[in-house]
């Protein structure tokens, strides 16, 4: 498996604050991940979102982000693949 955050980045994304700005967006991230999957041919799977997750991280990784106390476009990206990851 590549690169996966510590248990804490997860703990916080997890206590994210539902605000409805962030649940509208986080759909809106989860729509593209579900469309950038299905166009490279792939079904939704727990193993297709882990490849997905594991390239978004490593990239991020390769930047020097890390997760501040907003959550930031990439936050919610993650996020939304965590909620698609639990759907299945």
């Amino acid at each position: 498996m590549g690169f996966m955050p510590d248990s804490s980045f997860l703990a916080v994304l997890g206590r994210a604050p539902w605000a409805p700005g962030l649940a509208a967006a986080t759909d809106q991230h989860a729509a593209a991940v579900r469309d950038i999957i299905e166009a490279s041919g792939l079904p939704v799977t727990r193993d297709t979102l882990q490849g997905y997750l594991d390239g978004f991280l490593e990239a991020l990784e390769e930047t020097g982000w890390h997760l501040g106390s907003r959550l930031d476009w990439h936050a919610q990206r993650m996020l939304a693949v965590q909620r698609l990851m639990n759907g299945c």
